[in-house]
Parts: structure tokens; C-alpha cells; sequence
């Protein structure tokens, strides 16, 4: 939760707190397979997903909590609070209704202002390309400096990843696999989305793209970036003939006779998993490629 309502009533009124709190029981009782905002919180996670990995990025994922805009927050600390509001419908206006857009991105940032100190970034995001360019050209004066309009298609998984390239990209850093073919894609997509699904509220960046990593089979690539074989599992696989790996995003890419075989193991090298396959072959010690084949 962002603010108590005591906070809310110090710096609003009580009629205040009570629509903030009907906002956050409906959002909470609707959540559930509210897709439209399930892909679009991952599309955050998996485009901010290296910053977390290689440099720490200490970003918080909210969803449904105490706010005038509460589909989705992202919190990095130091940073403006960034604040999303989803709409999927072509007919979205700032003025309509008793609580109208405007009025709550107005009073969001206000709140954070006041309450948290902070600084905000207020995002409408809708479905609709031809309503986003309309709703652009008609923020009002008084939130533009800190609002803006993001267009962010409807669509399934599948879609998502050939529509939108940043998403696909960002995926694809994610995947356990060098060069994921689009099924590839589409399970680590998945595997974000469960562990969105099953997320508290209030998650990290970090402990979301863990949980997803936890999933079975693992298409997410690992978190380390110096990972290396056991020497003698290097000296062994070098000397067959024809066979080429290598050792990436933790995984082991294998390729035979130019193509003529090629896999993954489906377990990271950091896995008991892995560690009992590198057993079998300092155990075994395959000289030719049908030898290892059968430890593969």
C-alpha cells in the first residue's frame, strides 16, 4: 500500500478515501485474468529485466494498490514513482465521468507530491493506436508536465512478441536459448506471466524473474555471467570429433556434424540436474559422439 488513509485524509477528505478504496476492492476482485494489464506489466518486467540482472536495478512492481492511478506502479527509488493506467477500449476521453482521468493523474500527482515526496511519471496506456494519437494531442495543460499517452496493442502472447519489437527483444535476452525460435519466446513470455499472476502486490523486479526462473522446464537464461564447465568435461567434449558447444546464458548449446544433431540441455549448469550430467560424463569419458549422445 502507498499511502495510509490517514494520509489520504490529512492532505483530500474522507469522501476521498472511500473511492480510493472502492477503486482498490474492485481492481483487486477483478484482477484476476485481467490479461490487457497482465501483458503489459511483463512487457515492464522483461524491458527493464537487464538492468536488474547485470546492474542491480532495485525496481518494485505495484499492482492494485492505495492510488488514484493503481493498475500498475513501478518504483525505483530516487527515481520519479511511474504510474500506469490501462485502458483497453477505443473510447477513452481525460474528462468523462465523476472521477475523470484527468482528475485522478492531477490528484496522483499531487499525492506523491505531498505525501511521498516524490515526483511522478502518470502513463495512460491504451489499445487503441488511432485513440492514443487522439488523447496525445489533447492532454490537458495542468498534467502534462508529468503525463503522457502509451500505445500498447490487445493481443495475445503470439502477438505481442511479432508486434511489438521492444517486447520481442527483450524476451529473447530472457531466454535460456542463444536464437529462440518463436514457440521458445512464447514459453518464456509464460513463464514471466505466471509468476506475475501469482505475485503479492507489492514484488521486485529480482523476485519476480526468480520465480519465473523456478519454472519447469527452465526457458528462462541464468543470472550469473561467469559460468564456466568443469575442466575435465571441457578437455572430454573438445576431443570428439565433430561435435561443437558452448556455454551460454547458462546453458549448454550442443551442435553435431554441422547440423546434422543439434539441442540444449534443458537444465541450467547450475542445477543438480546439470551437475549429475557432468558426473555421468567424467564417469563414463565418451570418446565419440554416439557415446555421449546416450548421456545427453
Amino acid at each position: 500500500m502507498m499511502y495510509e488513509p490517514q494520509d489520504i485524509e490529512q492532505h483530500f477528505d474522507t469522501a476521498t478515501i472511500g473511492y480510493l478504496q472502492r477503486k482498490n476492492t474492485g481492481g483487486i476482485s477483478g484482477q484476476k485474468g485481467t490479461r490487457y494489464e497482465d501483458y503489459f506489466a511483463i512487457y515492464k518486467l522483461a524491458t527493464m529485466a537487464p538492468g536488474v540482472l547485470e546492474n542491480g536495478l532495485p525496481v518494485h512492481f505495484l499492482s492494485q494498490t492505495l492510488a488514484f492511478v493503481d493498475d500498475l506502479v513501478i518504483d525505483i527509488p530516487s527515481e520519479p514513482l511511474q504510474h500506469y493506467q490501462l485502458k483497453n477500449s477505443s473510447n477513452v476521453s481525460w474528462a468523462s465521468g465523476s472521477h475523470s482521468i484527468q482528475d485522478d493523474f492531477a490528484n496522483q500527482n499531487y499525492a506523491n507530491q505531498v505525501i511521498l515526496k516524490r515526483d511522478s511519471e502518470i502513463c495512460l496506456v491504451v489499445s487503441d493506436q488511432a485513440c492514443s494519437v487522439r488523447l496525445t494531442k489533447r492532454v490537458p495543460s495542468y498534467i502534462q508536465q508529468f503525463s503522457q499517452v502509451i500505445y500498447f496493442p490487445h493481443s495475445t502472447i503470439t502477438g505481442l512478441l511479432e508486434q511489438v519489437s521492444s517486447f520481442r527483444v527483450a524476451v529473447t535476452y530472457l531466454s535460456a536459448f542463444q536464437e529462440p525460435a518463436p514457440d521458445k519466446l512464447e514459453y518464456t513470455a509464460k513463464a514471466l506471466l505466471g509468476a506475475w499472476i501469482n505475485a503479492s502486490s507489492n514484488v521486485s523486479g529480482q523476485d519476480l524473474l526468480t520465480q519465473a526462473q523456478k519454472q519447469t522446464p527452465q526457458y528462462i537464461r541464468s543470472f550469473k555471467f561467469s559460468l564456466a564447465l568443469e575442466s575435465e568435461v571441457e578437455n572430454i567434449l573438445s576431443h570428439i570429433e565433430d561435435f561443437k558447444y558452448n556455454l551460454a546464458k547458462g546453458f549448454l548449446h550442443w551442435d553435431y556434424a554441422d547440423g546434422l544433431q543439434s539441442g540444449t540441455q534443458p537444465y541450467s549448469i547450475e542445477t543438480e540436474e546439470f551437475r549429475r550430467l557432468q558426473e555421468r560424463i567424467k564417469d563414463c569419458h565418451p570418446t565419440t559422439f554416439e557415446e555421449l549422445e546416450n548421456l545427453l
